[in-house]
């Protein structure tokens, strides 16, 4: 089994071009507002597993101060080049979320998003290092792979040896076959543990929501609605009815 980051240097030319469907742009939308919730002045920024830098580019074009860090190499000369071409001064460092290199309290937020702690081969050790370089009352912003739905797809599949694998080893092997033969291990989270994992490295969860709820949408139609279906999923998507429908969790979470 491979790990995450030899996957994402294996399709790093073409991440990009994954993501363009209307629902990966409502699902950009709705992070940007919850992101934008929590991080209102500006601030020092690190972008764990910033890949080819969507949310570095993002906060430095929002007057943040952003150094972007991820393991996949190949991902980030897309980032550089990137930002390069937006004229936007980011330094992005070769180095996975277990060995990040900064002084401790250095940070004012960190953003983990594209599933970092679900995909981490360590997720406590990545967990403590971004609490060593978080400054005291600082805040790390996640998505994470939920569990919830791994478990319908298996259930509904009647893969009930995935399922139980789920349960019992916590850990099941993702990837996409179309662009890369490799796969890697996911972690996914229940919502209901997220607060007992956070707490016992030392943060406290303070905001969690789903990220799609009414998911699957007809993607014509999305195509030219996502603003208003952005509203709609904004609406509820703290509400605790929707964590179980959507693909992924996000949440807020400050440094004590």
């Amino acid at each position: 089994m491979r790990e995450s980051w030899e996957y994402y240097n294996d399709i790093a030319t073409r991440y990009d071009y994954m993501y363009e469907e209307p629902y990966w742009q409502l699902y950009h939308m709705l992070v940007e507002r919850l992101v934008d919730d929590h991080i209102t002045h500006r601030s020092r920024v690190l972008d764990l597993g910033t890949g080819t830098g969507r949310w570095a580019l993002r906060m430095a074009e929002d007057g943040h101060d952003v150094i972007g860090v991820d393991p996949a190499g190949e991902m980030l000369k897309v980032a550089r080049m990137k930002a390069e071409l937006a004229e936007l001064k980011i330094e992005f460092l070769e180095v996975g979320g277990e060995n990040l290199p900064f002084e401790k309290a250095y940070f004012d937020s960190v953003l983990a998003m594209g599933d970092v702690l679900s995909y981490a081969v360590e997720p406590e050790k990545v967990l403590k290092k971004v609490g060593e370089v978080l400054k005291k009352g600082g805040k790390l912003l996640a998505s994470v792979d939920n569990a919830w739905a791994f478990l319908q797809d298996f259930l509904s599949l009647a893969e009930y040896s995935m399922a139980q694998k789920l349960l019992d080893e916590r850990k099941i092997p993702i990837g996409d076959r179309s662009v890369s033969k490799k796969d890697f291990l996911s972690r996914p989270y229940f919502p209901g543990e997220m607060s007992g994992i956070l707490r016992s490295s030392g943060f406290e969860l303070v905001d969690m929501a789903s990220l799609i709820a009414f998911y699957p949408y007809n993607e014509v139609s999305l195509a030219s609605n996502i603003s208003k279906a952005c509203e709609w999923e904004y609406r509820y998507c703290r509400q605790k009815e929707t964590f179980s429908r959507s693909e992924h969790l996000f949440f807020c979470a400050i440094k004590r």
